[in-house]
């Protein structure tokens, strides 16, 4: 994570020192030891995961330094979050419509008026046919 995070340079100890809080030979010596302290490895964790939770449902997920957010099945963009929550609230209002209007049809198609015009469509039909033979 550390060379992830601050790169193989000769200045990395410096990068580190500064985004720690600690003196450059306490950043080279957790790195030579390979022995953090353990709030700077859990702030390292991270910072390097993209500032996501450790906990196991954030496990495999990181976001990148251009905000691009990888995940174990693809990768995706804040525009992309964005257009998914639009989705679901398009698909929401979509299904209250839906609701709506099946109402309506079944309030049209029980009544009276309904049955009266299925009747004057059929007896219509009946004279077409009449006159046509």
């Amino acid at each position: 994570m550390y060379i992830s995070a601050f790169g193989y340079w000769e200045k990395k100890h410096k990068l580190a020192a500064d985004f720690f809080g600690v003196t450059e030979q306490t950043a080279k010596r957790w790195y030579e030891t390979n022995t953090p302290h353990p709030s700077a490895y859990r702030y390292l964790a991270v910072h390097n995961s993209g500032y996501l939770p450790l906990t196991n449902g954030w496990r495999h997920f990181s976001i990148d330094k251009d905000g691009i957010m990888h995940t174990p099945h693809g990768n995706c963009t804040a525009g992309d979050i964005a257009m998914l929550w639009r989705y679901k609230w398009t698909a929401e209002q979509s299904a209250k419509q839906l609701v709506i209007t099946r109402a309506k049809l079944k309030e049209i198609t029980s009544g009276t008026k309904y049955k009266m015009l299925l009747h004057t469509a059929d007896y219509l039909n009946r004279l077409v046919k009449d006159f046509s033979d």
